[in-house]
């Protein structure tokens, strides 16, 4: 429902989604200055903090790999997000703040410095990074990427990530910025991403023959 929103919004939307936090295992991270933490200091096991969401949230969901994060930040995202968690997984509830399991310490993220503040700790990275200049550009080339080209003119990239630190993520702005190029209407890009019928026809054919060989 967010695809054609604010970026901000869709991304808020897969921080809370049962499966994402099922996935990357967040809905068990326990922030090392938590209630948790701390009522599980005599136990031999106990559930720590989990980085990857936090990682995956800077690689691939909003700065890029290259988008000047360190694995410090990697951390301090992870902290933000303890407490992030499901609600009765055996029976397919959704997302729940626990605030037992959340980091009240300070925080520090790509240079902001972020107080105790419960789940808005989360809120607050995650409008960080929906602003950042880093993120504009890898969700404009990823889609440029996706629509246009392997390799998307640079041209093409910049405008769309100017429309999208000048709409305040916009993605339907963004997209029309990039529908509207010539660019996008060029000779090597019309259609490049997409398969004629001839080429789906031998598609088909190409990954039908090895399960037909093995019954030959």
């Amino acid at each position: 429902p967010h695809v054609l929103g604010k970026f901000r919004d869709l991304l808020e939307a897969t921080a809370k989604s049962p499966a994402m936090l099922f996935y990357l295992d967040n809905w068990e991270s326990v922030g090392p200055h938590s209630l948790a933490a701390e009522r599980a200091k005599d136990k031999t096991k106990k559930r720590g903090l989990n980085e990857n969401y936090g990682r995956e949230l800077l690689e691939l969901h909003t700065l890029g790999v290259n988008g000047g994060y360190t694995q410090q930040d990697v951390i301090e995202v992870a902290r933000c997000f303890s407490g992030w968690s499901l609600r009765r997984l055996r029976f397919g509830e959704g997302f729940v703040f626990v605030p037992a399991m959340h980091d009240n310490g300070t925080k520090v993220v790509l240079g902001h410095k972020i107080k105790a503040g419960g789940m808005e700790d989360g809120e607050e990275v995650l409008d960080i990074l929906a602003k950042h200049p880093a993120t504009a550009r890898h969700i404009s080339y990823e889609l440029a990427q996706r629509f246009v080209s392997d390799n998307p003119p640079e041209a093409l990239v910049d405008r769309m990530t100017k429309t999208f630190l000048e709409t305040d993520g916009d993605l339907r702005e963004v997209m029309r910025t990039m529908i509207d190029s010539p660019e996008f209407w060029s000779e090597g890009a019309y259609l490049a991403k997409v398969k004629t019928p001839f080429e789906m026809a031998v598609s088909a054919v190409r990954n039908l023959m090895p399960s037909l060989a093995s019954k030959a």
